[in-house]
């Protein structure tokens, strides 16, 4: 969990995913991409396929990136707006280090999750919209499920640690 090597590896190549899968499809999107959809997974508003990818990487490049500068920048950040268990204890110079480098691997998780939903969602409005019923699978709410376990999971893990000073 605290590998933030890998959390970073994984999170450039989900972002490369990301960014190459609309390219891929784009030529198979009907002028007209289904881009709402209501609680009955049907869709309800459509835009032009050109704005739909527009929409599509500015999503993405701006949580990449935010999750991405939390990840690069939260070491030059003052210990005063820094909100962690034991703030005092894990921002002693010993353990400052070891510190963010760990809260490097939440940010880098959580991204991971959240390029994973929207590489999810993205996948299922790309089958709405070659199908002809314009309808998300029934297991997209499913998804923000997981979504939102996962992330409960990756803070609670995160706070028992700093929580825990043996460590």
């Amino acid at each position: 969990m605290f590998n933030t090597r890998r959390a970073k590896i994984l999170f450039n190549i989900l972002l490369i995913i990301s960014i190459l899968f609309p390219i891929i499809i784009y030529p198979q999107l009907p002028y007209r991409v289904a881009s709402h959809f209501g609680p009955n997974n049907k869709a309800d508003d459509w835009m032009i396929k050109s704005k739909y990818m527009i929409v599509h990487f500015l999503l993405i490049f701006s949580i990449s990136g935010l999750f991405a500068a939390m990840a690069k920048f939260i070491h030059k950040l003052p210990a005063s707006i820094i909100n962690l268990p034991n703030k005092d204890y894990w921002l002693t110079e010993e353990r400052k280090e070891k510190t963010f480098l760990i809260l490097q691997g939440m940010f880098y998780w959580i991204g991971n999750l959240c390029l994973l939903l929207f590489l999810y969602v993205f996948y299922q409005v790309y089958k709405a919209n070659i199908t002809a019923n314009n309808q998300l699978d029934s297991f997209a709410w499913f998804a923000i499920i997981i979504f939102l376990a996962g992330n409960g999971y990756i803070i609670m893990k995160y706070i028992s640690f700093f929580n825990n000073k043996n460590s």
